[in-house]
């Protein structure tokens, strides 16, 4: 007897699956990001790091610069960039001025290599994907450097507790207002892309924003709202 003739659809499953189409993954840009590895010691630096808008912020900052570009021509993205900036340096410049003054102090009084030792100092990385993210992650290791000052010259009895944390306080709120101001913004930002019809764009490119990732077995909720110096 003849060999029977194989029919096309007499395909085996092997065949078949070879033979369908691979489902196409999405393409992701390769950026560059710095890891920045911060060790921050005093309360009120270690508290505005794990703030709750700390990591809204950081993503504001790259999501706002991502959104730009898609929704704004070249001159307007700069311009918001230079602003944001301008933001950014102005509050670094006040707080190494604030930093100096306290390092005069210090050396006069015999201190300048003296320093506090913290029972609970904070580690962490920070995936830098942008100018402005380091420029913010900046502040807070510079809040750190004055804290430590303002803690050096109290435990040696040269600086009331209340000055000390008044100081503390508002650098802490100013950072943290600034921070605001960029979620506000990035809000702002995404509205407009959103009537432009650009919101998939967004949305895709946001996945890929990066920062601080979450530390293991540090609830940030968990955090007191105020230390016991600051309810006496």
């Amino acid at each position: 007897m003849p060999p029977e003739e194989t029919r096309p659809d007499s395909e085996t499953p092997r065949a078949r699956s070879a033979a369908a189409p691979r489902a196409r993954r999405p393409y992701r840009h390769s950026r560059p990001v710095f890891d920045l590895t911060l060790r921050i010691q005093s309360e009120y630096a270690r508290r505005l790091l794990r703030d709750r808008e700390f990591r809204p912020a950081m993503h504001a900052l790259y999501g706002i610069e991502v959104i730009l570009h898609l929704v704004s021509d070249d001159t307007e993205a700069e311009r918001v960039e230079a602003l944001i900036h301008a933001r950014l340096e102005g509050l670094a410049d006040e707080l190494q001025r604030e930093i100096a003054r306290l390092q005069v102090l210090l050396t006069d009084q015999g201190l300048e290599r003296t320093r506090p030792r913290y029972t609970h100092p904070l580690d962490v990385t920070i995936h830098v994907a942008s100018p402005a993210m380091a420029l913010y992650a900046n502040l807070i290791q510079e809040l750190d450097r004055l804290s430590v000052g303002l803690d050096t010259l109290w435990l040696s009895g040269l600086l009331a507790g209340k000055e000390r944390l008044a100081v503390a306080k508002r650098w802490r709120q100013r950072i943290g207002g600034a921070g605001q101001e960029f979620i506000g913004l990035h809000r702002r930002a995404y509205a407009a892309a959103e009537r432009q019809g650009q919101r998939d764009a967004v949305e895709a490119a946001a996945r890929e924003v990066l920062s601080m990732p979450e530390e293991e077995g540090d609830d940030p909720a968990e955090a007191p709202d105020t230390s016991p110096e600051e309810r006496t």
